[in-house]
């Protein structure tokens, strides 16, 4: 069995892996990386709740992909990853343009090892106000 110290790389990269393949939206990458029952929850700053399933919000990226609007910004900060056994809850900050506006997102992502494989199966997004200065942010 692994020690706390691999998991925690290993989902370090893990998370590096999904957000290099959310930022340059590779369709084929997040099929699977996202779990078959990933819930999304995204809630915006006029406490707007938006909930996708796994085709929902897969399409996005599509349609983010089809639109040219390639690569996303990858700033990434990693708050803290717990885990326990066969599963692990991940909390960090992103900074993309996801909702049409650049603008810092916090994140709360539920992983669970299945089918020799880390995936997301609930991702929890809270969008905060886009800043005065988000088209120079990076």
């Amino acid at each position: 069995m692994m020690g706390e110290k691999d998991t925690t790389k290993e989902i370090e990269a893990f998370i590096d892996y999904l957000v290099q393949a959310g930022v340059h939206c590779r369709v084929d990458k997040l099929e699977s990386v996202y779990h078959k029952d990933i819930q999304v929850f995204m809630l915006d700053d006029s406490d707007q709740l938006t909930v996708a399933d796994k085709a929902a919000f897969i399409d996005r990226f599509k349609r983010k992909r089809n639109a040219g609007e390639l690569p996303l910004n990858d700033w990434t900060k990693v708050h803290h990853i717990a885990t326990n056994n066969n599963s692990a809850l991940v909390i960090f900050s992103r900074r993309n343009n996801l909702s049409g506006l650049e603008r810092k997102l916090r994140l709360a992502i539920d992983l669970i090892y299945e089918d020799g494989r880390w995936q997301v199966i609930r991702e929890i997004i809270f969008l905060e106000p886009p800043s005065p200065d988000s088209a120079r942010q990076n």
